[in-house]
């Protein structure tokens, strides 16, 4: 079969860019052809399609021009581009796939390039990584805290509120953005949507989707990459280092302990307020080690005692979790969004209440004190991985979704 793989960066850029190389390179072991569609970036991989690319646009620089006609161009382009449209009826007319499969595609992509694929008799597969199908400003955050006003189709919520970075022209650009998509019928002309989490699919539904169109099929993790080693003295927070991610919260709970050690990898934009908070707060047992990845990521979550997620938003199905897992860790993590769907309380982890440092000090405690309990959670977190988040099954149901939209189910 040969996919067309559509996502704005082809390169390691979060989570949606790994999952889509990820998916990528499982379907070329299985025999399958895979031609990718993105947008031209200097970090891009090479491509023997990087001709087809949509050229990047500088979005934040527009907006921070505060003038008119920028604000206008960063509107029209974030709605509707005729070089996205153009280049991928090309590619499609050149390569012939069987199958479209999206990702992220918002922005520099956007949904002009549905028709053309349409048109062709493409079918058009679109794993979701984020809220963006039902929340203009994709998080389902609002200044911080957790909104669901725009919930089903209400999208003028996030100009009355200002929820896009707190800008005026931002929110406005992305309520049209919304509208636009519903007035085109953007669902409506997609074949299956796949979503991670059963809780994303939630708010599809709410969001008035077809249930019978949504999918949901967790993602994989590499099971010999990520394998439990002897654990160190250490345990983790890994990802961006943003207000969402309430790593303030683990630093106070960190701060209360007079033992283990703290290791926060990522970066991000409150990194200098976090190492400030740390320093009022006592917190003399937290490193900050920045960006690690490959080998040296997976040792030192090989290497944990156990993971740490007190994320603020509703995660959807967090890669940390799933590393953590087949590197036999535990996790703690907040009871919100997908979370729960992974960390069984007591079971392979502990959750807490979303902002509660003193639960989280004490599932802390408790985990850094019993050496059996983090053995027994951690086999149970690995026997998780193996049954649910191997590459196998993933193929497995990922193709089962490809063969039904094929046959025009």
């Amino acid at each position: 079969m040969k996919i067309l793989m559509v996502q704005t960066f082809y390169f390691h850029r979060g989570g949606d860019s790994t999952y889509m190389l990820n998916l990528s390179d499982l379907l070329t072991e299985n025999g399958h052809e895979v031609v990718h569609f993105a947008m031209k970036h200097p970090q891009n991989l090479p491509s023997p399609y990087s001709d087809y690319f949509v050229s990047e646009i500088d979005f934040p620089g527009l907006l921070a021009e505060r003038s008119p006609k920028a604000a206008w161009t960063v509107a029209a382009r974030s709605i509707f581009s005729r070089e996205a449209r153009e280049n991928i009826a090309r590619l499609a007319d050149a390569t012939k796939p069987d199958i479209a499969h999206f990702h992220n595609i918002h922005g520099h992509l956007t949904t002009s390039i549905i028709k053309p694929l349409r048109d062709r008799g493409i079918p058009i597969v679109w794993t979701l990584h984020d809220y963006r199908q039902v929340c203009p400003n994709t998080s389902m955050l609002s200044h911080g805290e957790i909104c669901d006003r725009c919930l089903p189709n209400k999208f003028y919520n996030v100009v009355l509120h200002r929820c896009k970075k707190g800008s005026l022209a931002a929110s406005v650009v992305a309520m049209l953005s919304m509208y636009y998509e519903r007035l085109t019928r953007v669902p409506d002309r997609i074949a299956r949507f796949i979503t991670p989490s059963g809780f994303l699919r939630s708010k599809l539904i709410k969001g008035h989707f077809d249930p019978e169109k949504i999918e949901t099929i967790p993602n994989f993790v590499d099971l010999v990459r990520f394998r439990p080693e002897p654990e160190g003295e250490h345990y983790l927070y890994i990802g961006r280092l943003s207000y969402e991610k309430g790593i303030d919260v683990l630093i106070r709970a960190a701060a209360s302990l007079d033992t283990g050690r703290l290791f926060i990898v990522g970066e991000g934009p409150v990194e200098n307020e976090l190492r400030a908070l740390a320093g009022r707060v006592g917190a003399g047992r937290v490193e900050f080690l920045g960006f690690r990845s490959g080998e040296e990521l997976e040792h030192l979550i090989a290497r944990s005692q156990f993971v740490v997620l007190p994320s603020r938003w509703y995660e959807n199905l967090p890669f940390s979790i799933m590393e953590a897992f087949a590197s036999g860790k535990p996790v703690i993590a907040t009871d919100l969004g997908g979370i729960p769907e992974m960390v069984e309380d007591g079971v392979n982890g502990f959750l807490f209440p979303n902002g509660d440092v003193k639960a989280l000090t004490e599932r802390i405690r408790r985990l850094l004190s019993d050496h059996a309990l983090r053995a027994e959670m951690g086999k149970r977190a690995r026997e998780k991985a193996e049954r649910l988040y191997n590459r196998e099954t993933h193929y497995e149901k990922v193709m089962k979704v490809y063969e039904k939209v094929r046959g025009g189910a």
